[in-house]
């Protein structure tokens, strides 16, 4: 009877445990929603002062008249990689706001068939990695400074699909790097990402000097972006499809950690 009792409670524990998990991921979800109600225009003169480099970029990602979309949510899959030898699949929804921060709903291969579910997310100064294994058992449950810095610098390469946030018309700054390269720095935003871009304006790589937390806590300052391997029009706008994530990208100690693709995409 004891034990009966110990189990009952321990299932309860669990199953109060993942409703309030779901409920405040949830919750972070429809706060991150902000609507362009303005329907405000991207208007392609205003990058005339720009850099040749952020001007082919913008002109290329944004049709002169798209709407200045605020909020994206997208459908993605792929790999992470969680050894030197093996990658594990992945799918995952996603909802960005470049004035808000992100969440990231994965659904992550573990073992003998069994799934971590849970998310990444960042909301204003606040952000956490929370996890369960089969959506039951919690794994994962980070919610520190050090993951609020590390968030705040991946959020920078998120607005890769909310091209909108990068314009002069949404307070992003631009200045000139070297040669096919621009800076960007968001409106309210402290870290600068670097753009490669080709000529015709395809985005080519973007990367950070972003914060790391390992698995015991401790944070370092390392570079971090993507790669692009593919990108595809969606309605009015131009974004990658296809990437590559990296660890030291632009050095000699890049480790690829994720490969993802976009499965579906839509902007507020």
């Amino acid at each position: 009877m004891l034990l009966l009792l110990v189990l009952l409670a321990g299932a309860g524990w669990l199953a109060r445990a993942r409703r309030l998990r779901r409920a405040r991921l949830e919750r972070v979800h429809e706060v991150l929603l902000q609507v362009n109600v303005a329907e405000e225009k991207f208007i392609v003169d205003s990058l005339d002062p720009l850099p040749t480099p952020a001007q082919a970029y913008l002109r290329h990602a944004l049709g002169d008249g798209a709407a200045l979309a605020r909020t994206v949510d997208l459908r993605i899959s792929g790999e992470l990689r969680v050894t030197d030898e093996d990658w594990v699949p992945f799918e995952a929804r996603q909802r960005v706001c470049a004035e808000r921060g992100y969440i990231w709903h994965a659904r992550i291969a573990a073992m003998k068939g069994l799934w971590l579910r849970g998310a990444d997310w960042m909301l204003g100064e606040q952000a956490g990695l929370e996890y369960a294994l089969a959506d039951w058992w919690p794994v994962l449950d980070r919610r520190t400074p050090g993951v609020a810095r590390s968030a705040a610098g991946r959020l920078m390469l998120e607005l890769l699909w909310l091209p909108a946030a990068l314009t002069p018309q949404r307070g992003a700054r631009w200045s000139r790097g070297d040669g096919d390269r621009a800076v960007v720095t968001p409106a309210g935003g402290v870290t600068p990402m670097t753009v490669v871009v080709a000529q015709d304006g395809r985005l080519l790589e973007a990367s950070i000097v972003r914060h790391r937390v390992s698995a015991n806590g401790e944070s370092s300052l390392l570079a971090f972006g993507v790669s692009v391997e593919a990108e595809a029009h969606f309605g009015e706008l131009c974004v990658p499809s296809r990437l590559v994530a990296a660890w030291g990208i632009g050095t000699d100690d890049r480790r690829d950690f994720m490969r993802l693709s976009v499965d579906d995409i839509r902007w507020f």
